[in-house]
């Protein structure tokens, strides 16, 4: 590896792995290694899938090449002590002299999984409370929803102001290079560089929607409906034909687990279309998010780390009194269907749509 390269390897705080064409581990960073438990010189010419075993990773194709900005990958690494990890790794080709090989970032979300999953039980303590449920719902989804407000201004104004800092200075270092492999690895690290900012930009708008901070539903989900369609080519079809009033603890409610549904969608289905339909039911609204992708089988897909959002559906709709059932079959598609109260019985409802 070129020296420059080497000592943003070596400095990077983040764990990272440099693999070859073959699938091999050519080289890792201190970060790697105290993150695998794996010394170097274990890992130098062990297969990329000892990491991440069961799971395949693509390194050639579109991955590689001049042209390649890269990939992002939700996988479910182990250590050398055979622990499991979920693990959000970015796959990134770099072209030298010596070929292509594949640097791969390692983050650990094991902690912001557990802090996430510990947040959405809080609502549990709802279920508990009768004739408070409601205040105390409305309260907790406020303070969620300020915190994740919190969460976008503090990205906004930090990190994405480091990493556009960043970006500047690269195309200022890019003007005193001439080396054409220094200007190849250069350009590679400031694409990522506008990926990244790119992905953050977009976590703002998941954080918090604008559309939905002004009490829109309808207008927050043909924004995103509008987004599936145009980065990832999913048409859709919006159907509203409920007449009750929803309070906005519910739009909030509901626009979250509609928010994780689609993402399921865009993530793991592969679909071509996806029908998102509101229908009163027994005081209270009942949605459904049919797609026409692959499908799966809940039972081998739900218990696996790295699939809270699943259980967390659930959890949002029945601490509102309601409830969230996942159909689906491969080669199937798969419905999400929930029901929210909106004044009357939770069980009046739950007996309508069984």
């Amino acid at each position: 590896m070129k020296s420059r390269f080497r000592q943003l390897f070596e400095s990077s705080p983040d764990p990272m792995v440099i693999v070859n064409r073959a699938g091999q581990v050519r080289e890792a960073n201190a970060g790697a290694e105290s993150l695998f438990g794996y010394r170097r010189g274990e890992l130098r010419g062990q297969a990329v899938e000892r990491l991440f075993p069961g799971q395949p990773v693509a390194l050639g194709g579109d991955v590689t090449g001049e042209g390649g900005t890269g990939q992002r990958l939700d996988l479910v690494a182990s250590r050398r002590d055979f622990s499991q990890f979920p693990a959000e790794v970015y796959v990134v080709p770099i072209v030298s002299r010596e070929g292509t090989v594949t640097v791969m970032c390692v983050k650990d979300l094991t902690e912001a999984q557990r802090a996430q999953f510990v947040l959405e039980l809080g609502l549990d303590t709802l279920e508990s409370a009768d004739r408070d449920q409601q205040a105390l719902l409305g309260h907790l989804i406020r303070a969620q929803e300020e915190e994740r407000g919190r969460i976008a201004a503090d990205i906004h104004d930090d990190t994405i102001q480091l990493l556009a800092a960043a970006n500047l200075r690269l195309q200022q270092l890019r003007h005193r290079l001439s080396d054409p492999d220094e200007l190849r690895i250069l350009g590679k690290l400031q694409e990522t560089l506008t990926l990244s900012l790119s992905r953050l930009r977009q976590l703002i708008f998941d954080l918090r929607p604008p559309s939905l901070q002004r009490g829109s539903l309808d207008a927050a989900l043909h924004a995103l409906l509008e987004q599936m369609r145009t980065e990832n080519g999913i048409a859709y079809r919006l159907d509203d034909t409920a007449t009750a009033r929803t309070p906005g603890t519910a739009t909030v409610l509901m626009y979250r687990i509609i928010q994780e549904a689609l993402a399921n969608v865009r993530d793991h289905a592969s679909a071509t279309t996806v029908r998102v339909q509101f229908t009163d039911v027994d005081g209270g609204c009942l949605v459904r998010i049919v797609d026409d992708g692959v499908g799966y089988n809940p039972a081998e897909v739900e218990n696996r780390p790295g699939h809270l959002g699943l259980t967390l559906m659930r959890e949002r709709a029945q601490v509102a009194g309601g409830w969230c059932r996942i159909e689906s079959a491969p080669g199937d598609g798969t419905t999400v269907e929930f029901w929210i109260p909106l004044g009357g019985s939770p069980e009046a409802g739950r007996g309508r749509a069984a």
